[in-house]
């Protein structure tokens, strides 16, 4: 009996060994090559802080096309910057994560277009795997 349960017991911590391998080497979305909902930095920020379950159902997890003047860019602790697009409040706006190469040309008070996966609504609407389009 305790054999049967040494056994189960292996393969449970087999399988999840597995899954949990399967995921941390799956490749990340190529943002680049899908195509994005076209929406403005102002109308995404509005449209979340208004109803946030429903701007939930219509963009998370999607790829978005953001337009949008720059506020200000950040340095991060990975690679790569944090770009934060204006939306007309003075306090939080479209942050969005964009890899050292794409984020060099990126200058405060420049309007650009940036492509990236919305991941959610924290104080800022969050964009990671960015792509600047323009």
């Amino acid at each position: 009996m305790r054999n049967i349960f040494f056994t189960l017991g292996y393969f449970m911590v087999m399988v999840l060994a597995g899954t949990l391998l399967y995921h941390y080497n799956k490749p990340t979305r190529n943002v680049a090559r899908e195509k994005g909902i076209p929406v403005t930095a102002t109308e995404l920020y509005q449209q979340f802080t208004s109803d946030e379950s429903q701007a939930s159902q219509v963009y998370l997890n999607k790829v978005l096309q953001v337009r949008g003047q720059v506020l200000e860019v950040k340095n991060t602790h990975a690679k790569g910057k944090v770009v934060v697009l204006n939306t007309g409040d003075p306090m939080y706006g479209v942050a969005c994560t964009l890899d050292n190469e794409h984020a060099q040309a990126v200058q405060p008070g420049k309007e650009i277009v940036v492509k990236g996966v919305c991941t959610g609504y924290l104080s800022n609407v969050v964009l990671t795997n960015g792509y600047l389009m323009n």
